[in-house]
This record gives structure tokens, C-alpha cells and sequence, in this order.
């Protein structure tokens, strides 16, 4: 408990400084490779124009070392539902914070998040995967050159096959000077890919829920445009020198932190700080633009194309006999008991039989109600699900 107010002070304490003036690249993103001279400036004449969905499958790895690092499959899924949310859905609870003088970049990747349901040799996995450690010191430690997490003769787990899997570590990073890292595309090998985050960090739920700014499962969001080449607006240097190779985000010479009040300048023009790429807090990031959606996919085609022949399966539609409703920390979570995806429509009411919130979605593995923007009062509510083959209702208690 002591180390955490202190590493709340530390994090408050880098909010007031800048890439400028302190070297650290802040306490959500550690950059350990760049090579921006050779990997990251993209010609606009071999630019992807094409639009079709790319699916790629998760394998969590999960290592603790006391339960409350253990965290559960729940808050995993709601982790994969906050991905879903902004990198595939074409509209999202943020379009309406975006400030109109970007909202018409705003751009959906088009990409959707699976838990891997094959392991390496054929056989059936749920995409999670728990391992006790001895010590933290793993988290981010270098032994020989190597990442320890990533490798199971160092005190950690060896990686899936990157080329059919991206590899999502998550263990207590106390000892690291960020949150969560990612393995660019250009740097990563058979032995070493993927991304690396601190438990806390993990979805909407669990061990997340009190872990204010970073709550909102956007750390690994972050770490995903990296992992698919994406860089700091700032390039990670100052004094407008920096360059993060996407010509619709504007020029700046520092990162953010906090929640900046709009607007911020830099570099003699606006800035962008509200973008998943910036480092400020959870609830001011926002949204990726065209042409970093447009760099995504052309880096995915040049170094990360077998992922793509390896993608999320699409069942059928099922019936929804098969939902059950979980609660955690407030939130109600739906789940399929045969782990199967599913889609549903849904329609929230409240005791007078009022409307509150609808929405609906494809092939999910799970739904988290209410949603992080979403806040209820206590009382009895009414939960209809429906699709082409089944209608189910749940009635709920909010205290």
C-alpha cells in the first residue's frame, strides 16, 4: 500500500513536466526502440486503401504473485470488449468529446479482438493462462540481452507463436517505470513479441475499477498502436524535431499527462493530445485518425501479415439460453457458459419499464453493463437480449 502512494505522488508529480525538460517518456508507455531512420517513414504511395476487417487472436499470460495480481477471466473479457469498442465499432461513447477541429479524422481501424481458442499444438484453450512467480523482478527485468517474462528459463512464459498469436503479458510492474510496453513490429523476433502490462490496468473491471486515471482499459489500447507501429505524437523528442511519421496529427514538442484543458499548442499549431497515442489519463483519450489507422494497416501487411492467416473464428448465430449474468465491482457482465461468441441486441430498463441505454454487438464473447460512461442508480432493472434465433431477460439489482 505504501509503494502505491508513492507511485500515485511519482505519477502527479510527472503530470506538471514534459519529454522536454524530464527523461522519462511518462508512467503509462516505456519506448525502448525506435529506429525511426529505417522503419517508421511509411511512403504514402504504398498506403493500404483497402477496408477490410482484420481479426487477430489474444493470448493472455497471466503471472502473480499474490491473488489480487491473479486477476480473473471476467476482467480479461472486459479488456477485450474496450478493444472491440475502439478499434471496430464506428461510432464509440467518445465521439462526442473528440474537439471539432479533429473530429473529422477520427478514423475506425476496422479491427477485431478474440481470446485465441486453439493453443500452438491443436488443442482447445480459453486464451488465458495463469502462472504463480516467485518474484516481481521478472516484470521487467533484462538477463542476457532478453526480456525474463517472455522467457520460461528467466522466470517467465514463453511467448505463442507471434505469427499466429499476439502475446499479452500482464503481471505487477511496481518495479518498472511504466504501465505497460509494447515490442514494435520492426524490433520483434520468434523469441520475443507483444506487450507487457500492469494488472491494474486490465479492463473496466477487477483489480482496474480503483485504479483511477488508468481504469478504462485504454493502457493496452495504447500499447496496440504501438505494437502495430504507431509512435508518440511527439516522435519522443523535443523541441519540434520529433516525428511520428502520420501527417494528419499535428507536430508537437512535448508529451502530455493528466487531462490537459483544452486547447494545448506546440509546434505553432494545435494539439492532438486527446489521441490514443498522446499519454495522458484514460477518460481524455479518445481516437485514432485516418492516416494513423492507414499506417496500422500498412505495417500490419509489411511485418505483420501472418497474423491475418490465423484470425478470429466466426461462429454462427446461437441461441442465447446459454447467457448468465455475472456481477463485479458494480458492473454486470454477460457470458456464454460453452465460451462460445455470441450476438445479441440489448435493451436496458428501469422499473418503471423506461428505456435507459440499447446497443448491440457481433460475435462477443462477453458484454459489460453498464459501460465506462455509464452510471446508475441504485434500484431494480430489466435486461432483454435478443437476436435472430433466441430472446432472453434478466432482471437486475443495482445497490
Amino acid at each position: 500500500m505504501q509503494i502505491k502512494k508513492i507511485l500515485v505522488f511519482l505519477f502527479s508529480f510527472l503530470n506538471f513536466f514534459t519529454s522536454e525538460n524530464f527523461p522519462c517518456y511518462g508512467q503509462r508507455c516505456s519506448v525502448n526502440s525506435i529506429n525511426q531512420s529505417t522503419h517508421t517513414n511509411t511512403p504514402a504511395s504504398i498506403y493500404l486503401q483497402t477496408r477490410n476487417t482484420y481479426s487477430f487472436r489474444l493470448i493472455f499470460h497471466i503471472l502473480y504473485l499474490n491473488p489480487e495480481e491473479k486477476i480473473s477471466s471476467a476482467q480479461v473479457n472486459s479488456q477485450i470488449e474496450i478493444l472491440n469498442e475502439f478499434f471496430s465499432s464506428s461510432t464509440t461513447n467518445e465521439d462526442l468529446n473528440i474537439p471539432k477541429t479533429f473530429r473529422s479524422l477520427k478514423s475506425n481501424p476496422g479491427f477485431q479482438f478474440c481470446l485465441a481458442d486453439i493453443d500452438p499444438n491443436g488443442n482447445p484453450t480459453t486464451g488465458i493462462h495463469w502462472f504463480p512467480i516467485n518474484n516481481l523482478s521478472v516484470a521487467c527485468q533484462m538477463q542476457f540481452g532478453k526480456r525474463s517474462i517472455m522467457h520460461k528459463t528467466l522466470g517467465g512464459v514463453d511467448i505463442w507463436d507471434p505469427k499466429r498469436y499476439i502475446n499479452i503479458y500482464i503481471v505487477n510492474r511496481d518495479q518498472c517505470n511504466a504501465l505497460g510496453e509494447a515490442i514494435f513490429p520492426w524490433d520483434a523476433t520468434t523469441e520475443e513479441d507483444g506487450i507487457i502490462l500492469d494488472y491494474r490496468t486490465i479492463g473496466t473491471i477487477g483489480t482496474a475499477s480503483n485504479n483511477q486515471p488508468f481504469h478504462q482499459g485504454k493502457t493496452l489500447v495504447h500499447e496496440m498502436g504501438h505494437y502495430f507501429g504507431l509512435l508518440h505524437l511527439s516522435g519522443d523528442r523535443s523541441n519540434c524535431n520529433g516525428e511520428d511519421s502520420v501527417a494528419d496529427t499535428p507536430s508537437q514538442s512535448l508529451e502530455y499527462f493528466g487531462c490537459p484543458e483544452y486547447p494545448q499548442w506546440s509546434c505553432n499549431s494545435e494539439s492532438m493530445f486527446m489521441n490514443f497515442m498522446s499519454l495522458v489519463d484514460d477518460p481524455c483519450m479518445q481516437f485514432f485518425t485516418k492516416l494513423q489507422v492507414t499506417r496500422m494497416r500498412t505495417i500490419i501487411a509489411r511485418d505483420r501479415s501472418d497474423l491475418l492467416n490465423h484470425s478470429c473464428s466466426i461462429k454462427p448465430v446461437i441461441p442465447l439460453d446459454k447467457i448468465r449474468v455475472t456481477e463485479l465491482d458494480g458492473f454486470w457482465q454477460l457470458i456464454n457458459l460453452e465460451h462460445n461468441s455470441w450476438s445479441a441486441h440489448f435493451e436496458l430498463y428501469d422499473i418503471s419499464g423506461k428505456l435507459i441505454w440499447l446497443d448491440s454487438e457481433e460475435n462477443i464473447i462477453s458484454k459489460t453493463i453498464p459501460g465506462i460512461n455509464m452510471l446508475l442508480n441504485p434500484g431494480i432493472y430489466f435486461l432483454n437480449i435478443y437476436n435472430k434465433t433466441s430472446k432472453n431477460c434478466f432482471k437486475l439489482l443495482k445497490n
